[in-house]
């Protein structure tokens, strides 16, 4: 940006070279040398040295010239590019200069030349530019050696030429000169206060001969505007006093908030109080003979036009005007009206079917120019396009659009789905009507996903009932049908732009509609504060119905009518709008308001009609009973697709009931697929779909779910049933393992694993990586031998990780973190935290799992009949000739333990001598330390079993080797062993027992019971 007030610098002009000196003492040194060398040689010779001084000096005076005039030349040159250098800024700075100037103040002829770009009825200034001249620039040139150096470049910075000579007509403009050229002088003032000056703001007064053309202005005529623009001039010879000029308006002051333009023939003829006057010589030539801002004599080029291109121009502004509702009879429409005030709002009146309102909507919506308006949306639509600001009235006009085409259509011929992307407050109301099938909002944004979605389905399913009856469209289907089997359907979307922010996918689905919503009956009804770039192109072509309240700039209102008439709408007329339905041209109107008590007038007309047919389903319910899902089926709500390998509905709950029992594979629960709007009975069929993993949180029903299947499969094959038990879990991947390495089995096997985290984090790290090992390669190898594997876990960390990447199926139940639920294969959009218990996600579909059986709590089917009772290593002591050698993590407690073993022998490593020590180990089995019949317990920890090792080699042969609360550790280093011993429940008083020919077992070591 140019800022004049920023000054440049001429540039400095280089101060003169002193003319050079004669070189005195150049000249006298050499003499005097050439006579001191002649005395001390007596040569002659010398002597001629002596001329060479006065030969260098002249020669160093022509040097010193010519340097001098070659530094005056650069000199001159360097001052000239800076001259021009400066010069060229100050071109640049006045052409910024004039541009911002023409902007502010754009002259007639630049008007008449494209008037449509003009108009500034935003503007309240009445700044004109009275034509072309020289003004003061306001650039200012520092430097220079005396205040007259460059005084033309000053005087040509400081003054702007061809520049607007401005005035301002609110302090009265005094035109000076013969009549014709005073009129078209006033003419272009007139124009160019038009453009800026909105016709509802001013009012125009002007004389009654010569103006004609005027009356093609928008500005109002009549004395109803408070401000007006007074254009006056005085008959030739009259005098300020000679009362009323041609016009009728008296000399004297600008009136209050008023505008004054005077012509006279003379200075002397002109009103008093003008601020401004000039004087027009000629066409093209002017003075200024008193302005606040120009210098008496300044004169400039006159903006004459003629009294064709200011119709030209009249015209424009008058089609723009009545475009946006600003001409004088638009004054007619009211700032508000109510829905029940208008006479073609009837409650309750239904035309007959087969007649036009059986085939169209059209409804009245509000008041125009031309008396009430209404709107149809299948006969102009069948789609609309609504755009306003925010506070414009876009909601009311939604609001009473919808309450209007229910007054003149049942709920068996029109339905609406209401889509509120700001909370639903505004269509709140509207849920009371009969054909209302829906209010879907933003605060549940699952809910409104899972209903957006059906709209396809919905599509489809229309297709399918035109297909069947043979109909081309809805209009033909209604006329073989007049019981109006399909109603149409009126999608009505509040903040288009917001829901495909938070859905973008829905776009082509909108386009899609837009598309084939004519012959199917469904319409749409898109508003949107800002249209550009919302809805776009594909989708805008189908909508024809266009309406637009007030926008904030053009663009947006070009989007929607084609006109940018729109802007111009006032701030405060809430509800006014403009209605783009043909190509005749945008219609103003007032949309009326709808009040709560005519919307239930609306609704208890239409009370005993049935209700419509809604395009989705409810939402899953909290809870699924085997009953309840049985009964959907039966009625058709829920398909079974693995009854008969199809997707067959069952014609009655006996038939649905032996179908759905006879089916092959587990029932899970009910599946929501709201694209093909329909539930889905959830199956799980092992043996075909390969092994599962359930994941959810607590209470989230995943023993629930393992439940199910493995009741589903007791038809089939065995089904083991294991709670959080580290023992029996092992025991089972190990036995296992072990079938399949066999060959497997002739049976199909289910091995259902729950809280299997819970189980994997109770092991050691060594057991954990054995049991993942053992786990992979059952589900892996399993298929073969006609195992599969369920597992359930709450959370899947560390090397659980793996878990999702093994099973063919996952089941996604509650969990806390949208992070967890796509980590474990769940589908983002179908995360809530909320869901009840047996809620979760299954084939990318949200499922409602079977509620548990009132016959008990879930069964925990350890497969017991396999698993032997587990010896007490106590009781061992009790034969005669036993002996145990115990490695015991608390020494003092396991002797304390055996010692309660009548007539047993406990043997303390640490408190024997270890001569009887090494008595006993020569001794040998069977070992007697005393005269008891029982056996003998040697008891130590695993340093002092380390130091009697002999006794240990002795011993262990012929001894059992019970290990009490020892780790791995320890196990290894007295067994010196490297195999894995079986994990052991803590807390239980668990014991491996290695016997002497390798086997270890689990033991329990108690103190017998008496």
């Amino acid at each position: 940006m140019i800022r004049a007030d920023v000054p440049l610098t001429l540039p400095t002009r280089p101060a003169d070279l002193p003319p050079p000196g004669f070189p005195l003492i150049a000249s006298v040194a050499p003499l005097a040398a050439a006579g001191a060398i002649w005395l001390i040689t007596g040569s002659a010779f010398v002597l001629i040295f002596a001329v060479l001084g006065p030969v260098i000096a002249v020669a160093g005076m022509l040097d010193a010239r010519r340097t001098g005039r070659r530094v005056r030349r650069t000199n001159a040159l360097d001052q000239e590019r800076a001259l021009a250098t400066l010069r060229a800024e100050v071109a640049l700075r006045h052409e910024e200069l004039l541009r911002a100037h023409w902007r502010r103040t754009p002259s007639a002829n630049s008007i008449v030349a494209a008037p449509h770009a003009a108009i500034r009825w935003t503007d309240s200034g009445a700044d004109v530019s009275l034509g072309s001249g020289a003004v003061p620039s306001g650039l200012r040139l520092d430097g220079g050696a005396a205040p007259d150096e460059h005084r033309d470049v000053r005087d040509w910075a400081a003054t702007l030429t061809e520049a607007p000579i401005d005035a301002d007509a609110g302090g009265g403009i005094g035109i000076v000169g013969p009549l014709s050229l005073g009129q078209a002088l006033a003419r272009g003032l007139l124009v160019q206060l038009a453009c800026s000056l909105a016709p509802d703001q001013v009012g125009l007064t002007v004389p009654d001969r010569g103006w004609e053309w005027s009356v093609a202005l928008p500005h109002d005529t009549g004395p109803s505007c408070a401000r007006r623009l007074v254009i006056c001039q005085a008959p030739s010879g009259q005098a300020p006093s000679g009362g009323a000029p041609s016009g009728g308006a008296p000399w004297g002051p600008p009136p209050v908030s008023g505008l004054v333009i005077a012509l006279a023939g003379t200075l002397a003829e002109l009103p008093w109080g003008c601020d401004t006057i000039v004087r027009v010589q000629g066409p093209g030539r002017a003075e200024v003979l008193r302005s606040s801002v120009h210098a008496w004599g300044s004169g400039f080029r006159p903006e004459l036009i003629t009294v064709e291109q200011a119709i030209v121009v009249a015209r424009v502004l008058r089609a723009r005007a009545a475009a946006a509702g600003l001409v004088q009879n638009a004054r007619r429409v009211p700032a508000s009206v109510a829905l029940g005030e208008l006479s073609g709002f009837q409650p309750g009146y239904r035309a007959p079917h087969g007649q036009t309102q059986s085939r169209n909507l059209r409804c009245v919506i509000g008041v125009g120019e031309a008396g009430e308006v209404s709107l149809d949306l299948v006969g102009a639509g069948p789609h609309a396009v609504v755009g306003g600001t925010t506070g414009s009235g876009k909601s009311e006009l939604l609001v009473t659009w919808v309450a209007a085409m229910a007054a003149v259509a049942g709920p068996d011929e029109v339905t609406f789905l209401l889509v509120d992307f700001k909370g639903g407050a505004a269509f709140g109301p509207l849920c009371a009507l009969p054909h209302c099938v829906g209010l879907i909002t933003d605060l549940d944004v699952h809910q409104a996903a899972r209903a957006l979605t059906s709209l396809a389905a919905e599509l489809r399913y229309r297709e399918r009932v035109l297909g069947r009856a043979g109909a081309r469209d809805i209009v033909d289907l209604r006329m073989q049908d007049a019981g109006g089997v399909l109603p149409r359907l009126v999608i009505v979307v509040d903040e288009f732009a917001t829901m495909l922010t938070a859905f973008p996918d829905l776009h082509a689905l909108f386009v899609d509609i837009a598309a084939r919503g004519r012959s199917l009956g469904v319409h749409l009804i898109l508003c949107t504060q800002r249209p550009t770039g919302v809805v776009r192109d594909a989708l805008l072509a189908n909508c024809t119905l266009r309406v637009s309240l007030r926008v904030n700039n053009r663009a947006d209102s070009v989007a929607v009518l084609g006109t940018d008439a729109a802007a111009a709408l006032g701030a405060d007329q809430a509800g006014r709008c403009l209605i783009a339905a043909d190509a005749s041209g945008p219609v103003l109107c007032q949309v009326a308001t709808t009040s709560p008590r005519e919307i239930r007038s609306l609704a208890a007309a239409d009370a005993e009609a049935p209700n419509p047919r809604r395009p989705w389903l409810d939402l899953l319910p909290q809870t699924v009973s085997r009953e309840d899902l049985l009964a959907l089926v039966a009625g058709g709500t829920a398909v079974d697709e693995s009854a008969f390998g199809g997707a067959a509905v069952a014609a009655g709950h006996d038939r649905a009931a032996s179908d759905a029992r006879a089916a092959p594979g587990g029932l899970l629960g009910l599946l929501d697929e709201p694209e093909l709007q329909r539930y889905r009975v959830a199956r799980y069929e092992p043996i075909a779909e390969g092994s599962l993993l359930v994941l959810g949180g607590p209470r989230s029903g995943k023993s629930t779910a393992l439940a199910s299947v493995a009741a589903g499969f007791a038809t089939v094959g065995d089904a083991v049933l294991l709670g959080a038990n580290v023992e029996a879990v092992w025991d089972c991947l190990v036995k296992a393992r072990r079938c399949l390495d066999a060959g497997g089995s002739p049976a199909a096997r289910l091995l259902l694993l729950d809280d299997f985290d819970s189980v994997h984090a109770r092991w050691d790290q060594e057991h954990r990586s054995a049991a993942l090992e053992l786990l992979a390669g059952l589900i892996r190898d399993g298929a073969e031998g006609g195992l599969r594997i369920v597992i359930a876990a709450q959370r899947l960390t560390g090397s659980l990780q793996s878990l999702p990447a093994l099973c063919q199926r996952r089941l996604v139940l509650r969990l806390s973190d949208v992070a967890e639920h796509v980590a474990a294969g769940g589908v983002a959009a179908l995360f809530d935290d909320r869901l009840p218990p047996g809620g979760g996600s299954w084939q990318d579909h949200r499922i409602q799992l079977l509620a548990p059986e009132q016959s008990g709590a879930i069964p925990d089917v350890a497969a017991q009949r396999d698993i032997e009772p587990l010896a007490d290593a106590a009781a061992l002591l009790g034969r005669p000739g036993q002996t145990l050698l115990v490695v015991s993590g608390s020494p003092s407690r396991s002797a304390a333990v055996l010692g309660t073993v009548p007539g047993a022998r406990v043997v303390d490593l640490a408190a024997v001598s270890h001569d009887e020590l090494a008595e006993a180990a020569q001794a040998g089995p069977p070992l007697r330390l005393s005269g008891s019949q029982s056996g003998t317990a040697f008891v130590g920890d695993v340093d002092a079993w380390q130091a009697q090792w002999s006794l240990l080699g002795a011993l262990r042969p012929h001894a059992d080797l019970v290990f009490d609360g020892c780790s791995l550790a320890d196990y290894r280093a007295i067994s010196r062993r490297r195999d894995l011993p079986p994990p052991l429940a803590p807390n239980q008083g668990r014991v491996w027992v290695l016997r002497p020919d390798g086997a270890v077992h689990r033991a329990t070591l108690r103190a017998p019971v008496v």
